[in-house]
């Protein structure tokens, strides 16, 4: 499929998504030039942000056992103008090594445009856009872990809109040679677009499509997701299908759906308590990426149930807490289980 045909795809969803709201990002939000707030010395004094996730886990299949640095984040962002703002935010033991995790700077001329150049997670999908001190369960779904987790140098442009009709569209391009390669001139990008929209007060509806090529092999996945608040339970669910531009290759499904009730405790030792459940699956999926023999593989079809209790000792403005999940996982028959697991996890953010 040609340039001109990605374009037109990447117009269409921008277009179709203009009466879409957007959930609360995690991102630095800045005043601009039209918002009463005026801009001081103060605004110009930089902002720090860390995450520690520290995690034990027992496989209770093989009754292994270690320890894990889950997440080191730190962050420094802030502004420097009404409508110029930046963001530096690295994991120090992402997977046991140094990882990028957003680096840009953002422009917002009027209320409600921005536009963002710099390395970012490409804006597709609820959970993949969460921060780590937000997971309601330890591990993030099987959608996020092995489809959605996609980072490039690259821009976006968004827009929201807060009367009536709440709403928000991102529309964005990304490279697709990684972080360590972004001086490289390229003629396949990844494209993605993203809309959400609330039809009442708790609801999110989340449109999402991307067109990406982490390796040589061009995927399209197009996303739906759904949330509801009321009052202290959160209902989430979410579902992708991706197909490939190799004839015969088979389309990937990928599904989630998640119940976390929070009981508010609002002592000075604990401040709530949640009970969480979820179920995910996901049929065999291909990341993409050829072996040294130009051969694509495909993991296997997997499905997990979850469930998890969580204790929230403070939770804003920083937050504290301690996670316990356990994960049970099917496979088909003549696929030898050794994943279901128990995780305790300590959560720090400030």
């Amino acid at each position: 499929m040609g340039r001109k045909v990605y374009c037109l795809i990447l117009l269409w969803a921008v277009l179709g998504c203009l009466p879409l709201y957007a959930q609360q990002d995690t991102l630095p939000k800045t005043d601009s030039v039209h918002h009463a707030k005026r801009f001081t010395k103060k605004d110009y004094i930089p902002k720090f942000t860390a995450t520690v996730l520290g995690r034990y886990e027992l496989n209770t299949n093989t009754w292994g056992q270690h320890f894990e640095l889950r997440h080191t984040r730190i962050g420094v962002y802030g502004s420097v103008h009404p409508c110029f703002s930046y963001m530096a935010l690295v994991d120090l033991t992402f997977g046991g090594k140094f990882s990028p995790v957003a680096i840009f700077a953002q422009y917002k001329p009027v209320k409600g445009l921005s536009i963002l150049i710099g390395y970012d997670k490409l804006p597709f999908s609820n959970e993949n856009l969460l921060s780590p001190y937000q997971y309601y369960f330890s591990d993030k779904s099987f959608l996020t872990q092995k489809i959605t987790a996609w980072s490039d140098v690259g821009g976006v442009i968004s827009y929201e809109w807060d009367k009536v009709v709440p709403f928000t569209v991102k529309a964005g391009v990304f490279n697709s040679a990684g972080f360590s390669r972004q001086g490289q001139f390229q003629k396949r990008l990844n494209y993605v677009a993203r809309g959400t929209f609330g039809f009442f007060k708790g609801f999110t509806l989340s449109l999402n499509y991307a067109a990406v090529i982490p390796g040589t092999l061009r995927m399209h996945v197009v996303d739906a997701g759904m949330a509801y608040d009321i009052r202290n339970l959160h209902l989430e669910s979410e579902y992708i299908y991706k197909w490939y531009a190799e004839p015969g290759m088979i389309p990937t499904h990928a599904l989630y759906g998640f119940a976390y009730y929070k009981f508010n405790i609002q002592k000075k030792a604990l401040s709530n308590i949640a009970l969480s459940f979820r179920y995910d699956a996901i049929t065999p999926n291909c990341n993409g990426i050829a072996d040294d023999h130009g051969r694509y593989t495909f993991d296997t079809f997997c499905q997990r149930i979850t469930s998890g209790l969580t204790l929230i000792f403070v939770e804003k403005p920083v937050r504290a807490g301690i996670r316990f999940d356990y994960e049970k996982y099917f496979f088909r028959k003549t696929v030898t289980n050794d994943k279901d697991r128990l995780i305790c996890e300590l959560i720090v953010h400030l």
